[in-house]
């Protein structure tokens, strides 16, 4: 199941929480690289009409204004950039979440399927926003206001300190890389213990692991290195 077409999970619409360990070593890193790939191809391959990835770290080399890593960091900015043909964007903001409600706004009111990363998501986990992306914004098409859905990807370091009610909007879980007791414990919070078990079996150095709905699906190989 290495072909883009056999994994299911990259276009159905479900919203998609990433995390992983945290460390120094060589072996420890890859969940900004993961969602940059995941939102740009899904916007390359036509599965969505706009992808945006909210970058709170301003990191280099994200997928976005044509795959220039220069981040936008004004609403009016993301709308010159629409008006004008992009369709995949990087978003820095100067207030992670008081900006994530003007992009909220912004994107909610586009035409087209949208994808959206959350990265660093900790910080602003209690914002109003988060929690709309996660409710609503993954059913406007099929509600009153059909501008199109926002799928998410919500990506933090702290997956557990993400409210259990916005946890459980995102039945495809991801764990990049290796394994270890901050794992185990977030594995048995979730009542995934089994899954678990498989993907530390399975993992290694930038692979990610998918669950959905709190089984194992399988384990990739780490994303181009371009992403990273």
């Amino acid at each position: 199941m290495n072909q883009l077409s056999d994994r299911y999970y990259l276009t159905d619409g479900s919203h998609v929480l990433i995390a992983g360990a945290t460390g120094a070593g060589s072996e420890y890193g890859g969940k900004t690289a993961t969602a940059n790939w995941w939102h740009h191809q899904a916007v390359e391959n036509g599965h969505h009409d706009v992808g945006l990835y909210y970058d709170p770290k301003g990191m280099r080399n994200i997928k976005g204004k044509d795959t220039d890593s220069t981040p936008y960091e004004t609403l009016s900015g993301l709308a010159e950039g629409y008006r004008s043909g992009q369709r995949l964007f990087h978003y820095k903001p100067s207030d992670p979440a008081g900006d994530h409600e003007d992009v909220k706004e912004w994107l909610r009111n586009l035409p087209g399927n949208k994808i959206v990363v959350h990265d660093e998501a900790q910080a602003y986990k209690d914002a109003e926003s988060l929690s709309w992306f996660l409710s609503q914004g993954g059913n406007l098409a099929h509600g009153n206001e059909r501008t199109g859905d926002i799928r998410s990807l919500v990506v933090t370091q702290r997956p557990w300190n993400i409210h259990e009610e916005l946890r459980s909007n995102m039945p495809l879980k991801v764990w990049v890389g290796p394994t270890g007791s901050e794992f185990r414990s977030y594995m048995d919070a979730e009542r995934m213990k089994r899954a678990g078990e498989q993907i530390a079996e399975n993992t290694g150095a930038h692979k990610w692991s998918v669950t959905d709905a709190g089984d194992y699906v399988h384990t990739n190989p780490p994303v181009p290195e371009e992403y990273a």
